[in-house]
């Protein structure tokens, strides 16, 4: 017989409980109609304070109801939870000895299936030798006949085992294809040696016709060089380069410095044109002799008649100079004077300027005064300076700006 509990819950609970509380829905719905039964005798009255405290007392039961349900849930699950870990321990413990069996029984098999994987994979590896791709006829033809020679060394015997008769079939076609590919091989270098022997004779044909073709160049390079020389020395020999006149000294410089090492490079030309060359210079030399006695007559002559120019113009200079210097004193003497009085008149307005900014400068400093004053005595009683402040900040004092 159940002993049943008083405490502070909305409804008696039994001291212990059975699971179909928990379990069967129409026993739980059973509890929770006595809860509910009991809530609904409680008539609320919020109109006084015992009626707001029942309300919350009854509330409070609820909750302490709702907490003891659950601990006696608790109490029942507590043993089904021990169970079940047991069991799960139990569980692990089987798949793991089971395990470890399984993989005991198995072992050989799977020895023997590695090793026969091995097995295979070996013999595939030696039987991929056996390929003609390793050596195709576009190889050169020594590393086929290096290929040719390792496959036809490989012996087919019962070390192949399974593979043997396979095997033997592959090594005779990759033989056959192998030697296939190293005729063609050893055809197409045949052709390849020859087409370059045929090359190079074109290659040495051409540079012999080249070397024939710039020396013919370099004679006709060198003969018109000749006749420009030529020309050139004739022109010079005038007076003349690129067809402007110049200096005997640059004409000189041109034929004694300047021309030999050019003319010396021109071979069989080179004695011909250094004979024109030396005729030029003496042409240009005495011309250049004769120039310079005719200047020197004419100098003396421009020099006497430029003494007696100059002697007459330092006269009349002196004369002008006196006439100069007599009028610009007169000049700086009537400045002088123009300048005291425009002095004493502009010192005169300069005063009158200063006074009359002064006088306006105390008139308007004054009414900016009388402005700010004004606002300020509007502010009456208020003038305090916050309120000084505020008024500066939103700008109600005239001709004031804060910047922030």
């Amino acid at each position: 017989m159940s002993t049943e509990v008083s405490t502070d819950l909305i409804i008696k609970l039994p001291a212990t409980m059975t699971a179909a509380t928990f379990t069967d829905d129409a026993e739980f719905e059973k509890l929770y109609s006595q809860v509910k039964e009991a809530v609904d005798k409680h008539i609320p009255d919020l109109t006084t304070k015992g009626g707001r405290d029942a309300i919350a007392s009854t509330a409070y039961k609820v909750a302490r109801t709702k907490t003891a349900l659950i601990a006696q849930g608790k109490k029942l699950t507590e043993g089904w939870r021990d169970q079940t870990k047991k069991v799960n321990a139990a569980c692990n413990t089987i798949e793991a000895k089971l395990d470890a069996l399984r993989d005991e029984v198995r072992k050989p098999l799977n020895d023997w299936e590695a090793a026969e994987t091995a097995r295979i994979e070996a013999l595939k590896v030696r039987f991929s030798a056996l390929d003609a791709g390793r050596a195709d006829a576009h190889c050169p033809s020594e590393q086929i006949k290096s290929v040719l020679a390792e496959i036809e060394a490989t012996d087919i015997g019962e070390d192949w085992e399974e593979y043997q008769d396979e095997a033997r079939i592959a090594k005779d076609r990759v033989l056959n294809a192998l030697r296939q590919n190293l005729v063609i091989a050893e055809q197409r270098e045949t052709d390849a040696l020859e087409l370059e022997e045929l090359r190079a004779l074109k290659a040495a044909k051409e540079e012999e016709d080249r070397q024939r073709r710039e020396t013919e160049e370099a004679a006709a390079k060198l003969r018109e060089r000749a006749v420009k020389a030529r020309q050139y020395i004739g022109e010079v020999e005038k007076g003349f380069i690129g067809g402007e006149p110049q200096p005997y000294g640059i004409l000189i410089y041109e034929l004694d410095r300047k021309l030999p090492p050019l003319i010396d490079e021109l071979g069989a030309y080179a004695e011909e044109l250094h004979i024109l060359r030396e005729t030029a210079l003496r042409s240009v030399t005495l011309s250049m002799q004769q120039q310079a006695a005719a200047d020197a007559a004419r100098a003396e002559e421009d020099r006497k008649a430029s003494a007696e120019q100059a002697e007459a113009a330092a006269k009349e200079a002196a004369a002008k100079q006196k006439a100069d210097d007599e009028a610009r004193h007169k000049v700086e003497l009537e400045a002088a004077a123009q300048a005291e009085r425009d002095k004493i008149e502009s010192d005169r307005k300069a005063e009158e300027s200063a006074r009359a900014k002064r006088e306006a400068d105390a008139t308007h400093r004054a009414k900016i005064a009388t402005d700010i004053a004004d606002a300020l005595r509007t502010m009456s009683g208020r003038a305090t300076p916050e309120a000084i402040a505020e008024s500066l900040i939103e700008g109600k004092i005239p001709h004031t700006t804060v910047r922030m």
